[in-house]
């Protein structure tokens, strides 16, 4: 079983050669933590000497208590067909060249709420899980971005009720949106869009653990 102490161990080295990397349990996090969550995940799997990691991004203005991998990448060995084991005497060295080649450029360019919208929007990428296909999801990064035409696109379409989005297991998120979001959009009313966006962010931040790292600032929204 993969534990925090052993990826604590593990990937402690690795910080000292990058200053902008900040050790979150399992999660190797990108800083500046600002709007978008970017990372470096070592997932247990179920053989006790076996871990699999994997880069993602998400975004923190949402209420949420976990980090979503719609919008994750593996990390793969040097060796293809090899698998990452915990006592393989090279692990350490291959992995950090992996994160370095294959996970941390990728992660450093995407730095703003556009960026993350699209990367995780690439359907080339995200066949199953594309972004721009969670119109739930969408609503409040669109707003937190300023786009509110597509944004008011997206309400419109959910208040039809005959999206996928309203069926009874999404409900909490969907009267999250439709009931309180989306009204706030449609009275023009800025301030209080913001507002909501910048308290479900800070919940979200909280949840994860990241408030030590975090950078609260203005969404483009409250720019334009």
């Amino acid at each position: 079983m993969t534990t925090v102490r052993q990826v604590t161990k593990l990937l402690t080295p690795l910080l000292e050669r990058h200053d902008d990397l900040h050790l979150n349990g399992r999660w190797l996090i990108v800083k500046p933590v600002r709007h978008v969550l970017r990372g470096v995940l070592i997932e247990r799997t179920g053989e006790a000497r076996q871990f699999n990691p994997s880069w993602a991004v998400g975004y923190l203005c949402e209420p949420a208590e976990s980090v979503p991998l719609n919008w994750a990448t593996m990390i793969h060995p040097p060796v293809a067909g090899r698998l990452w084991y915990w006592d393989d005497p090279s692990v350490r060295d291959d992995l950090f060249s992996a994160i370095e080649e294959q996970a941390l450029p990728r992660l450093r360019a995407i730095q703003t709420l556009d960026d993350f919208v699209a990367f995780a929007s690439d359907r080339t990428r995200f066949f199953l899980t594309a972004f721009d296909g969670y119109l739930l999801r969408s609503v409040g990064v669109d707003i937190a971005r300023g786009d509110l035409e597509t944004a008011r696109a997206t309400c419109a379409e959910l208040a039809t009720g005959r999206t996928r989005w309203s069926m009874p297991l999404m409900r909490e998120e969907f009267e999250r949106i439709t009931g309180v979001l989306c009204p706030l959009l449609a009275s023009g009313d800025r301030a209080g869009m913001a507002r909501l966006l910048h308290e479900w962010e800070a919940y979200t931040v909280d949840k994860l653990k990241l408030r030590d790292v975090w950078e609260p600032t203005p969404f483009p929204l409250e720019a334009r």
